[in-house]
């Protein structure tokens, strides 16, 4: 960059005009002499450039040059980017080359954009071991900043119990010990840092949306024949806790799948009034509207629909008059379905999630009718099939997620005991189901996602008393996995079941 100078330094009286060029190896010297001439037009123009050389690799250390020599416009526009690409920044040597300070400053940033928490804890725990014998000492404030209430208290764990470092090791147990009470007990503990509320909420950048889609409602007092289904999408606010309304479905639809690819949202299939849809719908939240894409091979309701692999796949369901034995994926690039499989044991209203590349198909109702306990898992790479454990309970209509290396299967239905408030967790370790909490209220239908160290179960149906038609929930509960409770928060302003629901 060149630029002319034509100015007179108030310090120096006159400055020759002439011609200065701004480069790389002379930029740093440049704005520290145009700052002392109180030349503004060259100062402004060095950080311009400077803005324009900033990678996630040097974003550090212009930070850094930018508080020694007090320039708050590329100080403010340096902790930004880092905040923005925290990710990148955190994994280069500038990053371990910060002072204890300025770690701390940019760790308390409610603007990380992270996916969870657990990636702060890790980058302080990397600043720490790179010179563990001089910061081992700094630990306690170092790790102040982490939102420990978010971190899954067994991966924590793990991690401690890998650190070579003896001292530090203990440090760390002693650290997470009384976090650990601290969480059975917290209204003995109101002064600990680690559990004051702003520790128990997402950093503003890893604030999620929760999308509540489509499904069915019936009211109190309602008929069998009185269900409708809807076309009107919520959206929830992680953060603030708040529901409203965005752009309709062109479709209503109850029995449809949801997935999120792309940081697009899909509706797949579903069915209103016993008419089937092979349709399917995407919202963009940029745009704020959905668009209709590729319909499916086959028409389906009460089908299982996951992302993996940067595809969707839709599994099963009710196709047509009979039960779905395919497997169908989907190609966002190409705009395309394609079947690709087949289901090992056809069945519907069964739940389904990905982890690590695996797609779990879990519970539902077989050909027969009958309520399912077994878990399928399918390997979409090589398109064979295995089993794993099956459920302690019989569960159709239920929410499936994973959390922290575990399965959750939340509520559902079987003919003998109606809508289950129950949840099982299957953990990979034991390579069994466990029971955990109960939801509050039972909840067939219920829609089941994981945000943040958290579990969402909205709305579904409840028991259906003396053969009445069962009224529809508008009621959202979150499962905390360190707590091992539910707790309910806002409602939605629809009651719902057999939606489905994505996360943004």
């Amino acid at each position: 960059m060149t630029i002319v100078t034509a100015g007179a330094g108030p310090r120096c009286g006159l400055v020759p005009a002439g011609v200065v060029s701004i480069a790389e190896h002379n930029v740093q010297e440049l704005i520290v002499a145009a700052d002392m001439l109180q030349l503004t037009e060259v100062v402004e123009l060095c950080c311009e450039f400077l803005k324009g050389q900033i990678d996630p690799l040097n974003c550090i250390g212009l930070f850094q040059f930018s508080e020694q020599i007090a320039c708050h416009d590329l100080m403010e526009f340096t902790e930004s980017y880092i905040h923005a690409h925290f990710l990148e920044v955190q994994s280069g040597e500038e990053f371990l080359a910060l002072t204890k300070e300025q770690l701390v400053k940019i760790l308390r940033s409610e603007d990380l954009s992270i996916e969870d928490e657990y990636q702060v804890f890790t980058a302080a725990m990397q600043w720490i071991l790179k010179d563990v014998g001089k910061r081992k000492k700094y630990v306690v404030e170092v790790l102040e900043p982490v939102r420990f209430p978010l971190l899954p208290a067994q991966r924590l764990l793990k991690y401690i119990e890998s650190i070579p470092d003896f001292s530090l090791r203990v440090a760390l147990q002693t650290l997470l010990k009384e976090y650990c009470e601290v969480s059975k007990s917290p209204k003995e503990n109101k002064v600990s840092s680690f559990l004051q509320a702003s520790k128990g909420r997402p950093r503003r950048k890893a604030r999620k949306y929760l999308y509540a889609v489509g499904g069915y409602t019936r009211l109190q007092g309602g008929r069998w024949s009185d269900s409708r289904a809807l076309s009107c999408v919520e959206r929830f606010d992680t953060f603030s806790h708040y529901w409203t309304t965005v752009s309709s479905l062109h479709q209503a639809r109850s029995g449809l799948g949801v997935a999120v690819v792309g940081g697009m949202v899909y509706a797949i299939g579903g069915e209103d009034n016993s008419m089937i849809f092979d349709c399917t719908e995407c919202y963009d939240p940029v745009t704020k509207q959905w668009t209709t894409v590729a319909s499916m091979n086959h028409p389906r309701c009460a089908l299982g629909v996951c992302t993996c692999y940067g595809a969707i796949y839709a599994l099963g369901g009710w196709v047509g008059a009979e039960i779905g034995n395919t497997i169908e994926r989907f190609d966002p690039e190409e705009n395309s379905w394609d079947v690709v499989g087949s289901m090992a044991k056809p069945r519907y209203c069964f739940g389904c999630c990905e982890m690590q590349g695996l797609i779990y198909v879990i519970g539902g109702i077989s050909s027969e009718g009958v309520e399912l306990r077994s878990v399928e898992v399918y390997d979409p790479i090589s398109k064979r099939w295995s089993e794993l454990a099956p459920m302690g309970t019989r569960r159709a209509y239920l929410g499936v997620a994973a959390l922290n290396d575990c399965i959750y299967a939340v509520g559902g239905w079987n003919e003998s005991q109606d809508a289950l408030a129950s949840v099982e967790r299957y953990s990979f370790e034991e390579e069994k189901w466990v029971e955990v909490a109960s939801m509050k209220i039972p909840r067939a239908g219920v829609c089941v996602v994981a945000v943040n160290g958290l579990l969402y179960a909205s709305g579904g149906r409840a028991p259906s008393p003396d053969f009445a038609a069962p009224v529809t929930s508008d009621s959202v509960e979150v499962y905390n996995p360190h707590m091992d409770s539910w707790t309910e928060i806002a409602n939605m302003i629809t009651s719902r079941c057999e939606g489905g629901v994505a996360v943004l």
